[in-house]
């Protein structure tokens, strides 16, 4: 009953912000903005009646009027890919720096540079690493980015590599934090007087007793991941599922955007803890 109700929540609240930009009036002679909410009955009429029909509706790029249908599979798999491999960096990097690669020299550097880099807003990274990418380009004539939406790789690989950014950063700190306290625990200092191996006591201890915490934090990894997705597929102008949000302020594209988006967040959510899952079984003794 409790996944029934925040089902029917989240889709109100779709449909509702999908709305805004068809509701929202502007009225030029009382200089004021206000919601006309009586269009909206005959918005999820239409919408439900493109449904029906077996139809997802149209949307507007540029001056020419496409079916969703048409475009949506390429610009879904674009973004589920770009925002897979952006979350599973993160959680890998994570793993990797903040647990069994704790102990090296290398690790502490790198913890340094995260710390500085997590203290810059997401957008201003971005923004510094689109101009890093353009004076490259200038200094050594590579191009690592294509602004263009059939760029090909060089419009997909730099869009993973942004989308890991805040991710990483906030599971890096979290796994840090969770390491440094469970390596002070009693059972810790016991694997360790007994002579155990370290990578022994980080897989079968340390792991076991952090991969909730993992877990509890996976949605706000994916949700910040998304956040990014939303700015770096609208600045490289990438060919991906917030077209439909960004490029249009009807409330059918829009709606089938967002509602997508969702789907995307619910597959890399769930394929995260499968990845883990699978992890767990075949690394970890129970």
């Amino acid at each position: 009953m409790r996944i029934i109700q925040q089902a029917i929540f989240i889709f109100l609240l779709i449909i509702l912000l999908a709305a805004i930009p068809s509701i929202l009036i502007v009225n030029p002679y009382e200089l004021n903005i206000y919601l006309d909410f009586s269009q909206l009955g005959h918005l999820y009429g239409q919408f439900m009646k493109e449904l029906a029909s077996g139809s997802l509706g149209t949307y507007q790029l540029g001056d020419q009027v496409r079916f969703i249908s048409a475009d949506i599979k390429s610009n879904f798999l674009i973004s589920l890919f770009t925002l897979l491999i952006g979350v599973l960096s993160a959680v890998v990097i994570g793993l990797l720096f903040g647990i069994f690669l704790s102990r090296f020299i290398v690790t502490r550097f790198f913890n340094m540079l995260l710390n500085i880099l997590s203290t810059i807003p997401d957008f201003i990274l971005i923004v510094f690493s689109l101009v890093l990418a353009i004076k490259i380009y200038e200094v050594s004539g590579v191009r690592v980015i294509s602004l263009r939406p059939d760029g090909g790789a060089l419009n997909i690989w730099y869009p993973m590599v942004l989308t890991a950014i805040a991710p990483t950063l906030y599971m890096f700190k979290l796994l840090a934090v969770q390491y440094y306290q469970t390596s002070g625990e009693d059972y810790i200092r016991t694997a360790v007087s007994k002579g155990m191996r370290v990578n022994y006591i980080n897989f079968q201890h340390v792991y076991k007793n952090i991969e909730p915490f993992i877990i509890a934090d996976l949605t706000k990894v994916v949700s910040l991941a998304i956040g990014n997705l939303f700015i770096i597929e609208y600045l490289l102008n990438v060919p991906g599922i917030t077209k439909f949000i960004f490029q249009s302020n009807q409330f059918q594209p829009i709606t089938i955007g967002l509602f997508s988006m969702l789907l995307i967040s619910l597959i890399v959510y769930f394929s995260i803890r499968l990845v883990l899952y699978i992890f767990k079984r075949g690394f970890i003794y129970e």
